[in-house]
């Protein structure tokens, strides 16, 4: 069995800065700022790392203490942004997990720098999570490498050893591909975030998709590498 990781923004859908916006409705409300500074780069980070960096930038303390605060107050600010925010899912996503949902050779799950939870609640806003078996969050990991090695464990734990060796990452930024390289795995660049193709190809990745909607395309690639 072949395991897929997908990232969430930029991969899936587009939340039209929900996460970005979120976060500094957060910050406003838990530390009575206005307005809070979020002008750092989110693409391809985890939250963990952008917890800490928004916590410094705003001059407030980057404990322990003030990222649970700031974290518990974002994944409860955050359905409503998403609803505010629009967004939309990507080109060919929905019948390319339809059909990938009922096909016994892969284990099709989510592998994110969004914290475990943000990620659950922005797949349930666009009607996905089902297609996913598992979701692996940025919550404990600074780096994106660190959170792929992280992954490997949870498929070693689910299917095995063997399972580590038989993995695809997909995703819209250098740092996905990067961080599949990191653990030995495939690597799918999709032009559907804020990098070009040269910029992912920079990476060397096995291949570089436009979007997701070539499904006839697409498929075979994902359920034999």
């Amino acid at each position: 069995m072949r395991t897929l990781l997908f990232d969430i923004d930029g991969t899936l859908l587009r939340t039209n800065n929900g996460g970005r916006g979120a976060m500094q409705t957060a910050l406003e409300q838990e530390f009575d700022l206005c307005p809070a500074r979020v002008d750092i780069p989110f693409c391809g980070r985890t939250d963990r790392e952008i917890l800490t960096q928004l916590l410094v930038i705003n001059q407030l303390a980057a404990n322990s203490e003030n990222r649970r605060r700031l974290q518990n107050r974002y994944l409860a600010v955050l359905p409503d942004v998403l609803h505010q925010r629009g967004g939309e899912i990507l080109p060919g996503v929905v019948e390319l997990l339809g059909q990938l949902a009922d096909d016994s050779r892969v284990c099709v799950s989510v592998m994110t720098g969004n914290l475990q939870e943000g990620a659950a609640r922005k797949l349930d806003h666009f009607g996905l999570r089902h297609y996913f078996r598992w979701i692996v969050g940025g919550d404990e990991d600074s780096h994106r490498d660190d959170l792929a090695r992280r992954a490997k464990e949870v498929i070693r734990k689910h299917s095995g050893d063997e399972a580590t060796e038989r993995v695809t990452v997909i995703g819209d930024t250098p740092a996905d591909i990067r961080c599949g390289h990191a653990i030995g795995a495939q690597s799918i660049g999709v032009c559907t975030g804020r990098y070009d193709r040269a910029s992912l190809e920079a990476e060397k990745p096995l291949l570089v998709l436009d979007d997701l909607s070539d499904i006839a395309a697409v498929y075979p690639v994902l359920v034999s590498i």
